[in-house]
């Protein structure tokens, strides 16, 4: 089964975080029916991006600095340097993002927290801002293999009205973002080296996507992971195999779905062991 949804609901009038929930990863593994991708470990850090973020530090890769307000406790006091960049914890696809999300001063720095606390509903992570360009690595495990290849693409985003660069909300609906091949070979490396480690950190399985951005010294830096990447045949995750590969949206899917095939055991085998049992019965 391609696994296309983290969870249920069972009262989505509560919201995310006071809802009751079926993880379909929990369901198919109690139910012994085989997905593709992570499993609910590793899936629950993309509702808890400050989490995924904290463990990737942990282990020692890089990540900029941050602090959390949360809805029930907000803060607005820190140590960070500005320009600080605001996003909501558990949102995808750039909910929240917009112009005001880079920040440079306490005042702009309150106010947004408290529009993503009301309008979001979601607890916000600020982090001092990434200025540098911005890249996705695909990851996908070689085929009867614990070997990891990462595909890096650049997405470059049109300037907002304050000249800032990065995929917003707005950015996202419009489809107005490039995506680029990247031909500098020790770029590649880097984007390459910290991609696999956090994908490693996380505790992911198969494939997934993970984002990152330069710092202000030029080098690499986490910002978020999806370890359920849209499967379209125009986003980001097709973008990185055909760009790096030439493997197209077919191959592409064929190769993720022969993962989870892996782990389904052959036909002759099971019924081995039923020869076996009745033998010995």
């Amino acid at each position: 089964m391609v696994l296309g949804m983290k969870l249920v609901l069972l009262d989505p009038e509560k919201g995310y975080d006071d809802s009751r929930k079926i993880w379909l990863s929990d369901y198919l593994t109690d139910h012994g029916i085989n997905f593709t991708g992570s499993a609910r470990e590793a899936l629950e850090l993309e509702f808890d991006k400050h989490v995924a973020k904290q463990r990737v530090m942990d282990v020692g890769l890089e990540s900029s600095s941050y602090f959390i307000s949360s809805m029930k406790s907000p803060v607005y006091a820190h140590k960070l340097n500005y320009p600080l960049f605001v996003k909501p914890t558990n949102r995808g696809d750039s909910k929240g993002i917009d112009e005001e999300s880079v920040v440079h001063t306490q005042k702009s720095l309150v106010s947004k927290i408290n529009s993503i606390h009301s309008e979001c509903h979601s607890d916000v992570l600020v982090e001092e801002y990434l200025p540098g360009r911005e890249f996705s690595v695909a990851i996908i495990r070689k085929q009867n293999s614990t070997d990891l290849v990462a595909m890096p693409i650049e997405i470059s985003s049109p300037p907002d009205s304050l000249g800032n660069s990065f995929l917003s909300e707005a950015v996202k609906e419009a489809d107005t973002e490039k995506i680029l091949p990247i031909s500098d070979k020790n770029l590649r490396d880097k984007l390459n080296v910290l991609a696999i480690g956090v994908f490693n950190a996380l505790g992911s399985r198969d494939y997934g996507r993970i984002d990152l951005r330069l710092n202000t010294l030029g080098a690499p830096s986490f910002i978020e992971a999806n370890l359920m990447p849209g499967l379209s045949d125009h986003g980001y995750l097709a973008s990185c195999f055909d760009l790096n590969k030439n493997i197209d949206y077919r191959g592409m899917v064929l190769s993720i779905v022969a993962l989870a095939l892996e782990r389904v055991r052959k036909p002759e085998k099971n019924l081995l062991v039923k020869l076996r049992a009745t033998q010995g019965a």
